[in-house]
């Protein structure tokens, strides 16, 4: 993992994020997006990411608290859990290292601690350029995830979806299982979301014949929370004067890549002085 000073920023967020917004929106909202779960036109966001060492929480938390837009809890914190899904030689993952513009990632996810029988959602999660957005399916039947055959896990989560998302399942395998805490937080007037995930484990499926998330296997990795804040192109500026008054650099803060590709994961700053 590498480690990057305090305060050494990359090229500026506004040349990262804003680039190629306007020629792309318009593609965007041509795309054909169904009922099966996709998500209205309108939800196409901009994501601003942000790594620290996990240690720097509290710090993070004030700083936040002492912004001008009125940053304030949204909903209360929850368990996230999620088996990503990827071909066998990892095309998800090459796509994200090679940075390609249209890139796509599925993951089955569900909240709480248990892991045996789970009620959750099928999640296609779409970046095109600087913009991303997702389709959701809910499954219809309890998902055995620990213990869980690999072949057998994606075959039971193709039966509990509809056939219009099974033939997006093809050829795919897990790949990873990663869970975290996520807190979830807002600007007064709704324009930004912000979310902080702490307490990282990640479990790499690659080379498992059954799901597990024993200590044994956990990767094993440094601490770090990763905030996110999330809006539409047009709020981007309020992300950014966000971002600007952080100690923490914006960078790519992946959790499917820190746990398949540990050194190009997350690169979290060391903890501000």
């Amino acid at each position: 993992m590498r480690w990057r000073k305090p305060g050494a920023r990359s090229k500026s967020t506004a040349w990262l994020f804003r680039r190629r917004i306007s020629t792309s929106s318009g593609s965007i909202g041509r795309r054909s997006l169904d009922s099966s779960g996709a998500e209205d036109p309108s939800d196409v966001r901009v994501e601003l990411k942000v790594a620290g060492q996990e240690t720097a929480y509290d710090r993070l938390r004030m700083a936040l608290e002492i912004q001008s837009e009125g940053i304030r809890r949204l909903y209360p914190p929850r368990q996230v859990q999620s088996v990503y899904l990827d071909s066998h030689f990892g095309r998800a993952l090459e796509e994200n290292l090679a940075g390609v513009s249209h890139r796509e990632k599925r993951r089955f996810r569900w909240y709480g601690t248990e892991s045996t029988e789970v009620v959750g959602k099928l999640e296609l999660k779409v970046r095109e350029n600087t913009l991303g957005w997702k389709r959701i399916v809910a499954v219809d039947r309890p998902m055995r995830v620990a213990g869980a055959d690999r072949t057998g896990f994606v075959r039971a989560l193709a039966a509990g979806v509809p056939l219009a998302w099974r033939d997006g399942l093809s050829g795919l395998e897990p790949t990873q299982w990663i869970s975290y805490r996520r807190e979830y937080l807002a600007t007064a007037d709704l324009a930004v979301r912000l979310t902080i995930d702490r307490q990282l484990r990640t479990w790499d499926q690659r080379p498992r014949l059954r799901l597990g998330d024993d200590p044994m296997s956990e990767n094993r990795g440094p601490r770090i929370f990763i905030l996110e804040l999330k809006c539409a192109p047009a709020a981007l500026h309020i992300a950014e004067g966000i971002v600007r008054r952080l100690p923490w650099p914006v960078g790519r803060c992946s959790k499917f890549v820190l746990a398949s590709d540990p050194t190009h994961g997350p690169v979290p700053s060391l903890e501000p002085l």
